[in-house]
Parts: C-alpha cells; structure tokens; sequence
C-alpha cells in the first residue's frame, strides 16, 4: 500500500532570508476590504459574461444566471511573499487546445494555508496588461471545480513589508470549462497544492 508523500517546509521567515528578502513578520490585510473587493470582481464577472464578450455558448448563455462559487472565506486571504526569479525565462505553456502559450517566469509566491507553508509559480504575460499569472491546481479538482485546474490574476503593485494580498477567493474558472473553442494553458506541475482550496468559483 502506497502512503501519501510528505514534504517538508521551511519557515516563511527562513526562505525569505534565504532569497535575500526581508524576514519582516507578514502585515495584518484588511480583510473587510478585500471581501469588498471579492464582491466587486464577482458582480464585474456576472457582467462580463452576460456582455457581447462572453465565452458562453449561445444556449448556456440563454440560461446564465450568475457564475456559482464557494461562500467568501476569509482564511483564503493570505499575505504572500514574492521571491522574484533569478532569470526571466520564457515558459513555454501547452493548452487545452493543443496550442502553446509564452509566458515569463517572474518567480515563486510564498505564503501559509491550511497551517502549512505553500509555493506557487508566478508569471507575467508576455503581451497584454502586467500581472502576476497563477494557474494552479489543488484537490477540489475533478470534483467541485474544474478538473484542468484554476487560475488567478494578481495585480503587480508596491508590496507591505515584502507581501502581497492573495486572495484564493478570487480563483476562477478558465474560458474553455464555458467553450471549447478557448485555449486555456494548463498549470505546471509545480503548481499542484495537495489540499482542497474551498474558495473561488466552482462547478454548478
């Protein structure tokens, strides 16, 4: 019988040493405002996909009632670090479609969920408006969410004491879970989280 594999973590305080960052404690977040602003970003997505630019099929699109997703949950809302790459790569991605996707490595965030350190793998598009891309994959996949993973946009802003504001609640679901004509890029391997993120959008 296989047992589950067991990783071991470093305290955020040790890898931000480390990667030349400062080992400042993580700023409380102002959670009122963020769950304002998770509320802002659903309604702007209901909007969005009942505009003339929705990825819905004309017949999901005749029966579209608002996106569903997990109840606000502000233990998802984390103070992240941003450990910048060494070297801006070109990251190749493959995609729902076939095709490939270039993005640029632009580092690891680093943060605490579930009482256990995480690390995910950021990028920035290579045309369009500059954020930090996180395609990710956890354990709500195949389930209550999509089984090709999630994604999350986080804007590249002056950081608090070294963090950024991650908000898990504002995972949503990429355009071909609506229309398989998208080409949606599939998160690395890298990005995979073993626990269950019960926030963001879900599957009706």
């Amino acid at each position: 019988m296989l047992s589950a594999p067991t990783f071991r973590f470093l305290p955020l305080a040790a890898v931000l040493t480390g990667a030349g960052c400062a080992a400042d404690p993580a700023p409380p977040l102002d959670r009122a405002a963020l769950r304002a602003g998770w509320e802002a970003w659903t309604a702007d997505r209901d909007s969005l996909f009942r505009s003339p630019l929705t990825p819905l099929l004309p017949d999901s699109l005749a029966a579209f009632e608002g996106l569903p997703y997990f109840a606000y949950d502000s233990t998802f809302a984390v103070a992240a670090a941003l450990v910048p790459a060494t070297t801006r790569d070109t990251v190749i991605f493959p995609t729902t479609t076939g095709e490939l996707q270039r993005y640029v490595s632009a580092g690891h965030l680093v943060f605490e969920a579930g009482g256990v350190q995480r690390r995910l793998e950021a990028f920035e598009p290579v045309v369009g408006e500059p954020r930090l891309f996180v395609p990710f994959q956890d354990a709500t996949n195949g389930r209550q969410t999509y089984g090709g993973g999630r994604y999350l946009d986080v804007p590249i802003e002056p950081t608090v004491a070294g963090r950024l504001p991650l908000d898990l609640n504002r995972a949503y679901h990429p355009y071909c879970v609506y229309n398989p004509a998208y080409s949606c890029p599939l998160p690395p391997a890298e990005n995979r989280l073993e626990v269950a993120i019960l926030a963001g959008e879900r599957l009706p």
